[in-house]
């Protein structure tokens, strides 16, 4: 997992994530466009998913993890708790689903706070709670990026 700006996710990724230039369009148009900008730009060929749903407490929502891909995850409107932790340290809840590439896990993990101008970098072996409250409740627009792996 790596958590840090926008800006450094620009300057750093291709240091250390393969296809990493192709993002650095689409990053950089984050930092100035909204969400409804954003949806109606082609940023081919990443795998963009454009989200939208308000905060629910912590203890409603699973961890999940991916098999097939890094999500990178950015809030470009409203403020989340997400939820992390190493897959070896929670217990698997709903067994891997190949169709729809995710498993569900229970336990507990450290949180982070997602809001604009920064963004999370979750690996496979990485499971993740988005879509937490902070304080209160709070809108999302959200864009999860998948980046095979």
């Amino acid at each position: 997992m790596i958590y840090d700006t926008v800006e450094n996710f620009i300057k750093k990724l291709s240091e250390f994530l393969p296809r990493a230039a192709e993002l650095s369009a689409f990053l950089a148009a984050s930092c100035v466009k909204s969400f409804d900008e954003l949806k109606k730009e082609d940023f081919s060929p990443l795998d963009l998913r454009f989200g939208e749903y308000d905060t629910r407490p912590k203890e409603e929502i699973p961890f999940e993890a991916h098999r097939k891909y890094w999500d990178l995850q950015l809030v470009l409107e409203g403020a989340e708790s997400i939820g992390y932790a190493p897959l070896e340290e929670l217990l698997l809840k709903t067994p891997y689903d190949e169709e729809n590439d995710i498993a569900f896990y229970e336990g507990t993990g450290q949180e982070l706070k997602l809001t604009r101008g920064y963004a999370v970098l979750l690996a496979p072996w990485d499971a993740h709670r988005p879509g937490a409250d902070l304080t209160a409740r709070s809108h999302i627009k959200k864009i999860v990026v998948k980046l095979p792996w």
